[in-house]
């Protein structure tokens, strides 16, 4: 009978867990999918990383789909490696929901080279899932292998699942406060964000945005009725603007962070800092013939529930039957006073 060996068992159960990792490792690295011929026929690819070994001729095309939300970062990065004894070329390209080209990237391999280049994108608000088109080609002689790494990276606006709207019908209500938000730049269709701010009238709204270093931001600010209050742009790349707009009215404003030409050629994450101060100035109201509530001698009582006040001063409307009370009694009086006058006239 053979012994019981405890030395052999630990390695064995060593080895049988290192083969295990391993095996888990290679199997996280997928085979690349076999994309379709065209736009029509193209296959659709997960987040996740991909290889291909093995001979990938010129000419060979490549079609897969991929679905992102706004204020979701789609990035693509590949690996290629020519063979020892030949040149090769490999080409990745983006497209849009409508086959427009939005992004193409390339590189020329000499013999036996590797080489890695990637592309970034970020859509805006304006749909609610966003479809994209990935191309790979082999356009030059020959290449021995490639792997493509696919993912999406949740660039989400001020702490909320969701991206901010790229208009006022679609702004985000935030308070005042700090906010981590993000902009595509150059890189993607999310070049403005708008946040909906409850203000009232006496107070002043700072609105100010610290972008990074490469980023010329602008900062909006509108009424309700969509107008532009105040406008204020970075003077140089990575400056940080602040936009100080007077309250003279209740309500919403609608303060626009916006990125559009030149203002960055990457992904923009920017702080957005809220601040609402000052001495808050009450409306008066009106009723509905236009007047005060309090009467159009401008005198405010320390009640506005209708009744007499300490003071003796009634509410506005009390005031006005009272008036009206009065005149109908001094014509009742004169018209009285002329009958007993008639009557007298006649006796005599």
């Amino acid at each position: 009978m053979a012994k019981f060996n405890a030395k052999n068992l630990t390695i064995t159960v060593f080895f049988g867990i290192l083969l295990i990792g391993i095996i888990g490792i290679v199997n996280a690295q997928e085979a690349l999918l076999a994309g379709g011929d065209d736009f029509d026929t193209a296959v659709e690819i997960k987040p996740g990383s991909y290889e291909e070994v093995g001979l990938i001729e010129k000419g060979v095309k490549e079609y897969f789909y991929i679905n992102v939300k706004p204020g979701q970062e789609l990035k693509s990065e590949g690996t290629f490696k020519a063979f020892s004894d030949a040149w090769g070329e490999e080409e990745l390209t983006l497209y849009n929901e409508d086959r427009k080209q939005l992004v193409k990237e390339g590189e020329s391999m000499d013999k036996g080279e590797q080489i890695l280049f990637s592309f970034s994108w970020m859509p805006g608000s304006d749909k609610d899932l966003h479809k994209y088109y990935i191309k790979r080609e082999c356009t030059w002689h020959k290449i021995e292998s490639l792997s493509l790494n696919i993912s999406l990276t949740d660039r989400y606006d001020a702490g909320i699942q969701t991206d901010a709207g790229d208009t006022v019908e679609k702004a985000m209500s935030v308070g005042s406060g700090e906010y981590k938000s993000y902009l595509s730049g150059k890189e993607g269709t999310d070049t403005k964000d708008f946040y909906k701010v409850a203000v009232k009238k006496g107070q002043t709204l700072a609105a100010k945005v610290t972008p990074p270093s490469e980023a010329s931001i602008r900062i909006t600010v509108y009424d309700k009725d969509r107008r532009v209050l105040k406008d204020e742009s970075a003077p140089n790349p990575g400056a940080i603007v602040t936009n100080y707009v007077p309250i003279t009215k209740s309500g919403n404003v609608f303060v626009g962070v916006i990125c559009d030409r030149y203002c960055s050629k990457k992904l923009v994450a920017y702080t957005l800092n809220i601040i609402t101060e000052g001495v808050v100035v009450e409306d008066e109201e009106y009723d509905e013939d236009g007047l005060p509530y309090y009467g159009v001698d401008g005198v405010v009582p320390d009640g506005v529930d209708g009744t007499v006040l300490g003071d003796g001063v009634e509410k506005g409307g009390l005031n006005w039957v009272l008036i009206l009370g009065i005149i109908a009694l001094i014509v009742i009086l004169g018209i009285v006073a002329y009958f007993l006058l008639k009557k007298k006239k006649q006796e005599n």
